[in-house]
């Protein structure tokens, strides 16, 4: 691998953005390439990219072209949700092609919408044995790994095991 990792940004919104303007915090690599099916959303990006001197990115238009550029050696998943899959098929085919070759891939949360979709992503990435990660940052922040350890302690032993509730209202 190159002394500098090349990282290419799949999507162009706000949690795209916020990648980019975090980005100063990371040693030895650039963004290299922004995919996005918002041509002009992606060029703002770009153009955030470098003024901000994180990399000096080519804009795509299609996924696969993308992941095909020698400068991209990771790429960051930062698509909507209900495009997470295909996403990950696209990469996967590229490298198990050939086309591609990628190291890893990492992708924000969610990974998925449910944990069908979520197998489906994680299997394509295996498939194409990509380095993978999750880019979440509460899981590790220390009030909610303290919570978490609390509640398996003390409070699963007595009520069972903890559950996850969503719901959502048409008022919303």
């Amino acid at each position: 691998m190159a002394a500098r990792i090349g990282v290419g940004i799949a999507g162009s919104g706000f949690v795209a953005r916020f990648h980019v303007q975090s980005w100063r915090g990371v040693r030895d690599a650039d963004i290299t390439a922004i995919y996005s099916r918002n041509r002009k959303a992606a060029g703002e990006l770009a153009s955030l990219c470098r003024e901000l001197r994180v990399g000096e990115p080519a804009v795509y238009e299609d996924l696969a072209a993308m992941v095909r550029d020698p400068a991209v050696d990771a790429v960051w998943v930062a698509t909507p949700n209900d495009l997470r899959v295909r996403t990950a098929e696209i990469i996967a085919e590229e490298v198990r092609s050939g086309w591609a070759r990628l190291t890893g891939v990492a992708f924000e949360k969610p990974l998925a919408r449910n944990l069908r979709e979520a197998n489906a992503v994680v299997a394509a990435v295996k498939e194409a044995e990509l380095l993978h990660g999750y880019l979440e940052n509460q899981v590790f922040a220390p009030a909610l790994t303290r919570g978490a350890e609390l509640l398996w302690s003390r409070a699963a032993p007595l009520s069972g095991p903890p559950y996850l509730a969503r719901g959502q209202s048409a008022a919303w």
